[in-house]
Protein backbone atom coordinates (compact mmCIF):
# COMPACT_ATOMS: atom_id res chain seq x y z
CA UNK A 1 0.00 0.00 0.00
CA UNK A 2 1.84 2.98 -1.43
CA UNK A 3 0.17 5.38 2.13
CA UNK A 4 2.01 2.55 4.34
CA UNK A 5 5.42 2.89 2.14
CA UNK A 6 5.55 6.65 2.03
CA UNK A 7 5.15 6.70 5.85
CA UNK A 8 7.80 4.17 5.94
CA UNK A 9 10.20 6.41 3.66
CA UNK A 10 9.19 9.72 5.53
CA UNK A 11 10.66 8.06 8.80
CA UNK A 12 14.11 9.56 7.63
CA UNK A 13 12.31 12.84 8.32
CA UNK A 14 11.89 11.59 11.60
CA UNK A 15 8.45 10.69 12.01
CA UNK A 16 7.47 7.68 12.96
CA UNK A 17 3.42 6.60 13.38
CA UNK A 18 2.97 3.24 15.39
CA UNK A 19 1.99 2.85 18.64
CA UNK A 20 -0.65 2.77 21.57
CA UNK A 21 -0.65 4.14 24.99
CA UNK A 22 -2.36 6.34 27.24
CA UNK A 23 -1.82 9.11 29.66
CA UNK A 24 -3.18 9.22 33.18
CA UNK A 25 -4.67 12.75 34.13
CA UNK A 26 -1.92 14.28 35.29
CA UNK A 27 0.26 13.58 32.41
CA UNK A 28 -2.47 15.61 30.16
CA UNK A 29 -1.60 18.57 31.84
CA UNK A 30 0.71 21.06 31.15
CA UNK A 31 2.94 22.08 28.06
CA UNK A 32 4.08 19.56 25.43
CA UNK A 33 6.29 20.78 22.28
CA UNK A 34 7.25 24.48 21.88
CA UNK A 35 8.96 25.09 18.76
CA UNK A 36 9.63 28.15 17.95
CA UNK A 37 6.68 30.48 19.26
CA UNK A 38 4.51 28.14 18.44
CA UNK A 39 3.22 25.46 20.91
CA UNK A 40 1.23 22.79 20.97
CA UNK A 41 -0.09 21.52 24.72
CA UNK A 42 -0.01 18.13 26.11
CA UNK A 43 -3.48 18.08 26.30
CA UNK A 44 -3.76 18.51 22.49
CA UNK A 45 -1.69 16.10 21.39
CA UNK A 46 -3.54 13.27 23.48
CA UNK A 47 -6.27 14.10 21.35
CA UNK A 48 -4.47 12.95 18.66
CA UNK A 49 -3.52 9.30 20.66
CA UNK A 50 -7.57 9.62 21.49
CA UNK A 51 -8.66 9.67 18.17
CA UNK A 52 -6.26 6.97 16.68
CA UNK A 53 -7.27 4.76 19.88
CA UNK A 54 -11.23 5.04 19.29
CA UNK A 55 -10.25 4.22 15.16
CA UNK A 56 -8.23 1.28 16.03
CA UNK A 57 -11.44 -0.03 18.37
CA UNK A 58 -13.78 0.18 15.02
CA UNK A 59 -11.49 -1.78 13.16
CA UNK A 60 -9.83 -5.33 12.95
CA UNK A 61 -6.37 -4.71 13.89
CA UNK A 62 -5.52 -8.60 14.23
CA UNK A 63 -3.33 -8.62 11.57
CA UNK A 64 -1.38 -5.06 12.30
CA UNK A 65 1.78 -4.78 13.47
CA UNK A 66 0.63 -2.25 15.90
CA UNK A 67 3.48 -1.20 18.97
CA UNK A 68 2.32 -0.23 22.24
CA UNK A 69 3.93 2.20 24.98
CA UNK A 70 5.33 5.32 25.42
CA UNK A 71 6.78 5.57 21.70
CA UNK A 72 3.03 7.17 20.35
CA UNK A 73 3.60 9.70 22.99
CA UNK A 74 7.23 10.89 21.33
CA UNK A 75 5.93 10.46 17.45
CA UNK A 76 2.90 12.45 18.09
CA UNK A 77 4.46 15.13 19.70
CA UNK A 78 7.48 14.48 17.24
CA UNK A 79 4.59 14.85 14.13
CA UNK A 80 3.73 18.51 15.17
CA UNK A 81 7.70 19.04 15.49
CA UNK A 82 8.34 18.42 12.06
CA UNK A 83 4.88 19.42 10.99
CA UNK A 84 6.14 23.34 12.01
CA UNK A 85 9.44 23.09 10.79
CA UNK A 86 8.24 22.21 7.50
CA UNK A 87 5.99 24.90 7.29
CA UNK A 88 9.23 27.48 8.04
CA UNK A 89 11.29 25.28 5.73
CA UNK A 90 9.01 26.65 2.62
CA UNK A 91 8.16 29.87 3.83
CA UNK A 92 12.21 30.33 3.46
CA UNK A 93 12.22 28.32 0.11
CA UNK A 94 9.11 30.18 -0.97
CA UNK A 95 7.47 27.47 -2.03
CA UNK A 96 4.07 26.63 -1.51
CA UNK A 97 1.13 24.16 -0.91
CA UNK A 98 -2.22 24.74 -1.33
CA UNK A 99 -5.40 23.31 0.15
CA UNK A 100 -6.26 22.74 -3.72
CA UNK A 101 -2.64 20.30 -3.40
CA UNK A 102 -3.78 18.62 -0.41
CA UNK A 103 -7.21 17.83 -1.83
CA UNK A 104 -6.17 16.39 -5.14
CA UNK A 105 -3.58 14.30 -2.77
CA UNK A 106 -5.94 13.20 -0.67
CA UNK A 107 -8.29 12.20 -3.45
CA UNK A 108 -5.20 9.96 -4.86
CA UNK A 109 -4.64 8.20 -1.46
CA UNK A 110 -8.36 7.38 -1.44
CA UNK A 111 -7.85 5.49 -4.42
CA UNK A 112 -4.93 3.59 -3.37
CA UNK A 113 -6.47 2.61 -0.74
CA UNK A 114 -9.19 1.15 -2.49
CA UNK A 115 -11.59 4.17 -1.51
CA UNK A 116 -13.40 6.07 1.23
CA UNK A 117 -15.06 3.14 2.97
CA UNK A 118 -10.86 1.68 3.13
CA UNK A 119 -9.37 4.78 4.37
CA UNK A 120 -10.31 4.16 7.91
CA UNK A 121 -8.30 1.16 8.32
CA UNK A 122 -5.08 3.07 6.19
CA UNK A 123 -5.05 4.93 8.73
CA UNK A 124 -5.28 2.94 11.56
CA UNK A 125 -2.07 1.00 10.16
CA UNK A 126 -0.16 3.97 9.92
CA UNK A 127 -1.01 4.89 13.33
CA UNK A 128 -2.61 8.65 12.38
CA UNK A 129 -5.23 10.48 13.51
CA UNK A 130 -8.00 11.06 11.37
CA UNK A 131 -8.03 14.92 12.07
CA UNK A 132 -4.11 15.01 11.26
CA UNK A 133 -4.36 13.29 7.96
CA UNK A 134 -4.36 16.74 5.64
CA UNK A 135 -1.16 17.68 7.78
CA UNK A 136 0.30 14.16 6.93
CA UNK A 137 -0.70 15.37 3.25
CA UNK A 138 1.33 18.37 3.26
CA UNK A 139 3.98 17.09 4.98
CA UNK A 140 4.48 14.70 1.92
CA UNK A 141 4.27 17.22 -0.63
CA UNK A 142 6.54 19.54 1.03
CA UNK A 143 8.85 16.29 1.21
CA UNK A 144 8.64 15.91 -2.46
CA UNK A 145 9.07 19.84 -3.37
CA UNK A 146 11.93 20.17 -1.15
CA UNK A 147 13.08 17.01 -2.90
CA UNK A 148 12.74 18.90 -6.22
CA UNK A 149 13.89 22.22 -5.31
CA UNK A 150 17.51 20.63 -3.66
CA UNK A 151 18.28 18.88 -6.88
CA UNK A 152 17.60 21.78 -8.93
CA UNK A 153 20.35 23.35 -6.96
CA UNK A 154 22.84 20.72 -7.26
CA UNK A 155 21.67 18.27 -5.06
CA UNK A 156 22.32 14.65 -6.40
CA UNK A 157 19.03 11.81 -6.43
CA UNK A 158 21.34 9.97 -3.87
CA UNK A 159 22.62 13.23 -2.01
CA UNK A 160 18.90 14.99 -2.12
CA UNK A 161 17.73 13.56 1.08
CA UNK A 162 20.67 14.37 3.60
CA UNK A 163 20.19 17.99 2.22
CA UNK A 164 16.57 17.68 2.83
CA UNK A 165 16.91 16.46 6.19
CA UNK A 166 19.79 19.08 7.04
CA UNK A 167 17.50 21.89 5.81
CA UNK A 168 14.85 20.18 8.55
CA UNK A 169 17.18 20.02 11.18
CA UNK A 170 18.93 23.74 10.77
CA UNK A 171 15.37 25.05 10.74
CA UNK A 172 14.87 23.51 14.05
CA UNK A 173 17.84 24.45 15.60
CA UNK A 174 17.13 28.14 14.30
CA UNK A 175 14.09 28.72 15.60
CA UNK A 176 14.35 26.88 18.89
CA UNK A 177 12.57 23.32 19.95
CA UNK A 178 11.32 23.06 23.94
CA UNK A 179 9.88 19.10 24.82
CA UNK A 180 8.24 18.43 27.98
CA UNK A 181 10.49 15.80 29.30
CA UNK A 182 7.70 13.29 29.54
CA UNK A 183 8.02 12.92 25.58
CA UNK A 184 11.67 12.11 25.94
CA UNK A 185 14.85 14.20 25.39
CA UNK A 186 15.45 16.11 22.02
CA UNK A 187 17.97 15.94 19.99
CA UNK A 188 18.96 18.61 17.89
CA UNK A 189 21.61 17.11 16.19
CA UNK A 190 18.92 14.71 14.31
CA UNK A 191 15.93 16.88 15.17
CA UNK A 192 14.43 14.28 17.05
CA UNK A 193 12.85 13.22 20.42
CA UNK A 194 14.87 10.00 21.53
CA UNK A 195 13.14 7.62 23.99
CA UNK A 196 13.33 8.62 27.33
CA UNK A 197 14.57 5.73 29.95
CA UNK A 198 11.90 6.97 32.66
CA UNK A 199 8.29 8.49 32.01
CA UNK A 200 7.99 8.80 35.95
CA UNK A 201 4.41 7.21 35.61
CA UNK A 202 3.26 9.04 32.59
CA UNK A 203 2.53 6.24 30.46
CA UNK A 204 0.12 3.63 31.07
CA UNK A 205 0.18 1.25 28.22
CA UNK A 206 -3.34 0.09 26.72
CA UNK A 207 -3.98 -3.99 28.15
Amino acid sequence: MQLLMKLRNFKKLSIGLAVVFLLTACGQMGSGVTIGKTEVSSAQIQKYVDEILAERAKVDTSQMNLDSGASLLRTQAQFQIISTVLDQVILDKKITVTPADVAARRADIVTQVGGESELPTALVSASLAPSNLDKYLKIILISEKLNEVVVSEGATAETAGDVVTKLVTDTAKKLGVTVNSRYGKWNESTATIEEADNTSGAVTPVP
